[in-house]
This record gives structure tokens, C-alpha cells and sequence, in this order.
């Protein structure tokens, strides 16, 4: 699955550019697969799609329009989905998106990875899917909301550090 390394992510969107460009032909970030999240406040940014996570509650899907994919990532049986959206509201870091009455989780561009390939600043890393995103599941709110979260989360590390090597003069 991706993974985003926010200390080298500068918020460029060419992995949104990518992903659109790749699976529909146009360059819209509603149609992006991964999305970026910018905490403007605190200058971080940091790209987010599906991880494949361990615990997969976008599975528990009413009508079992989903499944999990050899690489960890979730398949998409459409004939299934009834666009009822509880896949988006589950999804514990809202890497799940949404167009046109589907969910879109990133699937690997097939195992071309655009969105990898695309990062000017090589931010953007392919990892196994699998990891534990229990910390985040009672987290409420929009997809945006978690995703904020979520990047706020992997932005305390790096704000301890600058705080650390920032010199006052007195």
C-alpha cells in the first residue's frame, strides 16, 4: 500500500494529478484515489490512501460489494454496491473516496503505483498493507476530519523535533 513520509511531502498534489490522470483520464482531485491533507497551521502536509489496513471495517459492507485483494488492498465487486457510503464513513483515516455512486480505494494503479512515481520529492513509498489503525476507529467524523486526524497524528513527531532543534536567543 502507500505510504507518505510527511517530513518529505511538500504538498504538491502531483500524486492526486497522477492518480486521476491514471484511472479516469482527467486531472481532478475528486477523482484521486489518494488524497492531501494540509494542516495549514502547523505548515505539515501529507498525502493519505488506503493502507489496507489490519482491521478493514470498510469490508463489513451490507452488501458485500467488498473483498480483500492478494496485495491487502480492497476490490470493489460495483454490480454489489448500492452507493450506501458506510465504507467511506468506516474508513478509521478517510482514505476512502467517493464519485459517481462508488467508493474509490487505491488499488495499486494495478501495480503501476502513478502516484509513486509521480512525487517530485519521493515522499511517497510502497509498503505491505496490514497495519494497525485500531488508535483511529472511534475516531467520528467526515473523511476530511479523520484525515486531519489522522495527519496530525504523524505530524507530532516531526513538530517535537523541530521544537528540539529550534535555538531562542535570549
Amino acid at each position: 500500500m502507500i505510504h507518505c513520509d510527511a517530513v518529505l511531502c511538500v504538498g504538491c498534489r502531483m500524486c492526486e494529478v497522477a492518480c486521476s490522470t491514471f484511472h479516469f483520464g482527467a486531472v481532478s482531485p475528486a477523482l484521486s484515489r489518494i488524497k492531501v491533507t494540509k494542516l495549514e497551521a502547523i505548515g505539515i502536509e501529507v498525502a493519505i490512501a488506503c493502507m489496507g489496513c489490519a482491521e478493514k471495517p470498510c469490508i463489513e459492507c451490507p452488501t458485500e460489494a467488498l473483498s480483500v485483494g492478494a496485495t491487502g488492498h480492497i476490490l470493489l465487486e460495483r454490480d454489489l454496491c448500492n452507493a450506501c457510503e458506510i465504507c467511506v464513513e468506516v474508513c478509521p483515516v478517510g482514505a476512502v473516496g467517493f464519485f459517481d455512486e462508488e467508493p474509490l480505494f487505491c488499488d495499486l494503479c494495478g501495480g503501476a503505483t502513478s502516484c509513486i512515481d509521480a512525487c517530485p520529492t519521493n515522499a511517497l513509498s510502497s509498503r505491505d498493507a496490514g497495519v494497525s489503525l485500531a488508535a483511529y476507529l472511534e475516531v467520528a467524523g467526515l473523511a476530511r476530519e479523520k484525515r486531519a486526524h489522522y495527519a496530525e497524528q504523524l505530524a507530532a513527531p516531526i513538530r517535537e523535533s523541530w521544537k528540539q532543534g529550534v535555538r531562542v536567543d535570549s
